[in-house]
This record gives C-alpha cells, structure tokens and sequence, in this order.
C-alpha cells in the first residue's frame, strides 16, 4: 500500500513540475495592469481557466492544426504565426484536458471575485449579482510559451452581463526583464 502511495505521489509531483506549463501569472498581473483594470473596482473572474484551445483556435483563426487564413486572403497572425512554431505549440498545448483553476492569490492586487464556469449562466448568478455593480466577467486562460520560449500567450475575454464578450489572444515577451505586450489579436471566426 505504501508503494502505491509513493508511486502516486511521486506521479502528482512530477506532473506539477512539468515545464510544459507555465508557471507564473506576473504576465497576467503586468496585462491587467496595462488594460488599466481598475484595482478599486470589483470583477467576476471565472475560477477554472480558459482552455488552451480557445487562444490556439484565435490565434490560428480556425479550429485544429491547420492555420486558417481569411476568406480575403488576409493573414491576421502572420507576424508571428510560423508554421514550425505553431505546430510545436498545438502538439504541446491542444490536448491539455487538466482542469486548472485561479485563485486570488494569482491576482492579489484586484479585487476578482471567483466563480466556477458552470454558475455563471444559471438564475441564481444572476439574481446574486443583480442589485450589484459588477457587469464584467473576465476569463483568461494560462500563459502558453510559443516560439522557443520567446513569446507567451493566453486568451483574454472580457463578457459583460448585458452584452457579447470580446475574447483575444495576448501575446507577451520578456524586455530587460520585465513583461511588455507584443500584440493583441482578436477572435476571427472565418469557417
């Protein structure tokens, strides 16, 4: 019995250590920051973090493995989509199926205010928040690295109660060590 436990542990811990996943959320915490997301203001931030999928899927404009280029022929991506770098980020990233979540500890200079994804459609959110003045609903997704490590990505999506949500891809890179924001690219449906 002591092995399987060992064996398990030891699985969780080599699991968690991982260097597929990023670990950090100073890029986050440096984006709210450059959005201007009011400290003093409080947030819904949905708890269980955005699937990777959702920021490959903007950033490569489709669905799957296959970039996908507007109908026009514009390529929104093309600074930064290359084709060995993308398939190197959807082969790691694309079939990530752990459920993760953020805590307020990951943003303690915001006033987030934590509610699980499957709550925030239901009556009941909706009456509870109702009387209040929280109208945005922020879902974000864990950083992602791209191209060797020199870029990082994740889905942002600001949801407001009353109206569409406005989801993108952040993609950041460290200068002279500190996070600055590359480019922002926004949800292009093209199927």
């Amino acid at each position: 019995m002591k092995i399987i436990a060992t064996i398990f542990v030891l699985s969780l811990f080599i699991v968690s250590c991982s260097s597929s996943h990023f670990k950090s959320c100073e890029p986050i915490n440096v984006f709210l920051e450059y959005k201007k997301l009011d400290k003093n203001k409080e947030y819904i931030l949905v708890r269980d973090k955005e699937s990777n999928k959702q920021a490959l899927r903007i950033f490569n404009g489709n669905e799957g493995p296959k970039h996908m280029v507007d109908p026009t022929g514009i390529d929104y991506t093309s600074a930064f989509f290359v084709e060995k770098h993308w398939k190197k980020i959807y082969d790691q990233y694309a079939n990530d199926t752990i459920k993760k979540y953020w805590s307020k500890e990951d943003f303690p200079q915001y006033k987030f205010i934590l509610e699980n994804r499957k709550d925030i459609l239901k009556h009941d959110f909706l009456i509870r928040y109702r009387n209040k003045p929280i109208w945005e609903i922020i879902i974000i997704s864990e950083p992602m690295y791209y191209m060797n490590k020199k870029y990082i990505m994740f889905s942002y999506n600001v949801m407001q109660l009353d109206h569409s949500n406005q989801p993108q891809v952040v993609i950041m890179k460290r200068v002279k060590k500190k996070w600055v924001v590359v480019k922002t690219i926004g949800d292009y449906i093209f199927s």
